[in-house]
């Protein structure tokens, strides 16, 4: 049974654990797991590091104790090289420090993995032309977007709703695991990426 990771890093990173081959089976989402690693809110930059390395590190040794093997692929949402300009340092930094802890211990395990701009998940997640609503402050909510149609999916959410946020969109990004603007960044997780695109295009599908 192959099962996708996907990571939202941030200070509190959404994680995500998704089977394409149970969502041909079954027809829906309701098998997917998901939550944040939640960190206290004076959690500094090195302290955050820590703790979602070990935390990547428990949730992948459970994932292989409930199913025999580590997930095949992980996805993370794409950190962007920004200015710091009007956006707040720790705005960028703790993404960062998320994305790197996650990756390094992917590594580790020998997990592939990719990243998609959030362009390109959102347009896969949500169709083409979809426009999301906009906050009190006149931006765009795609945080609110990602949870309504996650629960439209029927996938269960944290009830906490800044932990709903993270978890949906790292369940957007795991579902969007197979799209064409994934950047692979290790050539050595770009065979294992196509073998899997190989095999769920092979794959009879019995859902409608």
């Amino acid at each position: 049974m192959t099962y996708i990771i996907g990571f939202d890093p941030s200070k509190s990173t959404g994680w995500c654990l998704y089977s394409p081959d149970r969502r041909k089976a079954d027809g829906n989402f309701s098998h997917i797991e998901c939550g944040v690693f939640q960190m206290p809110d004076g959690a500094d930059h090195y302290y955050t590091g820590d703790q979602i390395g070990l935390k990547t590190t428990a949730l992948l040794r459970a994932h292989k104790e409930a199913h025999g093997a580590y997930p095949k692929f992980a996805v993370l949402e794409q950190q962007i090289l920004a200015k710091v300009g009007n956006t707040s340092a720790d705005a960028m930094i703790y993404p960062w420090v998320a994305t790197s802890a996650i990756v390094a211990t992917l590594a580790n395990f020998g997990i592939p993995y990719g990243t998609l701009m959030p362009a390109s998940w959102r347009k896969s997640f949500f169709g083409e032309g979809f426009k999301p609503p906009v906050d009190k402050k006149g931006k765009k909510d795609w945080k609110s977007a990602a949870v309504d149609e996650c629960e439209r999916l029927g996938i269960q959410l944290p009830k906490q709703k800044a932990l709903g946020h993270n978890a949906a969109e790292a369940c957007a990004l795991a579902i969007c695991w197979g799209v064409r603007d994934m950047k692979v960044h290790a050539g050595r997780y770009h065979e294992p990426w196509l073998k899997l695109i190989q095999q769920r295009n092979e794959r009879p599908s019995v859902a409608a």
